[in-house]
């Protein structure tokens, strides 16, 4: 099975688009909750409260939608 190359860009992609509140788990166990503004090939922009976060993705280990689901996958 060969993975799609652009999984990640269209995750969160749909994110951003949909505004959807996520929960960013770093590396190091902390949790980070808001909505992903923007992202690149090295960061991802996260407001929350008054204000945004620039978050490494070096230093993310889980992106995962609070509802617990995202619209990525088309249906089958």
């Amino acid at each position: 099975m060969t993975a799609d190359p652009c999984v990640q860009d269209k995750f969160l992609e749909t994110l951003v688009k949909e505004q959807t509140a996520v929960n960013v788990f770093l590396v190091n166990g902390i949790r980070l909750s808001g909505q992903l503004a923007a992202f690149d090939q090295f960061a991802v922009l996260l407001e929350s409260g008054p204000g945004v976060q620039l978050v490494f993705k070096h230093a993310i280990s889980t992106v995962m939608p609070v509802n617990g689901r995202s619209q990525v996958r088309e249906p089958t």
